[in-house]
């Protein structure tokens, strides 16, 4: 391998060394920082990243020569909305699929089989055998078609549901039976027993979830984020949860995080919220995208997962 001195910066980026060093040419060398604050003292030159989008965004405000930034998030909205533009981005794909999948499904069978509901019965010693929702003969809606709704789509029709998909192009996807787009909303919506959001952060998909939106709904739909938290307005998605236009919702992802404690989303009827967990980089799985990609910077190749700036993904 020729010479390359990278960077890397990220809260976990103490663990990278141990996965990265055996296997890097001896004329290769990497610094570490764990903060942003360390991120900008730290960082000495070096054309490579491996960052994540907060942290490199930090580094680029001291206009340092970086040539290439891999993510190690799935999302680099902190990036795109940078002015600086004259590197290559790529991100991360094939990683977080089957974790955001076991997520949904979690909850979408917590949601069927009534299982708090069930809790609750358990502590009040009450008998009710009231019956189960079911999968099969449902129909999931998917805000966004990328490889992460794809490995969900996948593995949903395998229990019997039926996936439709959502995008901006109208183009059609394997495996969901039906796409949509922004002129034919209104008709995924209706849809929709499932009802979940895996898109970018864009000005085109900010609020795209509104009232207008939440009233087109069924009733008995269940909402599960996981992709931005700019989707949704909020405050829609309260009064239609207070009002039972949806049976429930679950959010992973925020327009502001940490969620603030004042958020009437704590509070919100019927919705349930997690901490941005749904999917979590680990660096032994940033690793293998970094390695890969490390070796076609330098045979001088096309790099993969490659982010478009114009279309923010």
């Amino acid at each position: 391998m020729a010479k390359l001195s990278f960077f890397i910066a990220a809260h976990n980026g103490a663990e990278y060394p141990g996965l990265i060093k055996h296997r890097l040419g001896k004329d290769i060398s990497y610094s570490v920082a764990t903060t942003i604050e360390d991120g900008v003292a730290q960082y000495d030159g070096q054309p490579v990243l491996l960052a994540r989008p907060d942290f490199a965004a930090a580094i680029l405000n001291c206009k340092p020569p970086i040539k290439w930034i891999q993510s190690t998030w799935a999302g680099v909205a902190p990036l795109i909305n940078h002015p600086a533009r004259d590197y290559v981005l790529t991100g991360v794909k094939d990683v977080f699929g089957a974790q955001m999948t076991e997520y949904v499904i979690g909850h979408i069978l917590h949601h069927e089989l009534r299982i708090g509901e069930r809790e609750q019965q358990q502590l009040q010693k009450l008998w009710k055998a009231r019956g189960s929702g079911r999968l099969e003969g449902k129909t999931m809606g998917v805000l966004g078609t990328g490889s992460i709704a794809i490995d969900l789509a996948n593995t949903v029709s395998r229990l019997g549901v039926k996936v439709i998909g959502y995008n901006s192009s109208g183009k059609h996807v394997e495996p969901f039976e039906q796409i949509f787009t922004r002129n034919s909303l209104t008709q995924f919506l209706q849809q929709s027993d499932y009802l979940i959001g895996i898109l970018p952060d864009l000005p085109g998909t900010t609020n795209l979830l509104d009232a207008s939106a939440f009233n087109s709904m069924k009733e008995s739909a269940l909402l599960i984020n996981v992709g931005r938290g700019n989707l949704i307005d909020d405050d829609a998605l309260c009064a239609a949860l207070a009002s039972n236009q949806i049976a429930g919702a679950i959010l992973d992802v925020f327009k502001q995080e940490p969620l603030p404690e004042q958020s009437p989303l704590w509070t919100a009827k019927n919705l349930k919220i997690t901490p941005h967990i749904a999917a979590m980089s680990y660096p032994k799985d940033i690793t293998e995208v970094f390695l890969r990609n490390l070796e076609r910077y330098l045979n001088d190749e096309e790099l993969l997962y490659q982010i478009d700036f114009t279309k923010g993904y």
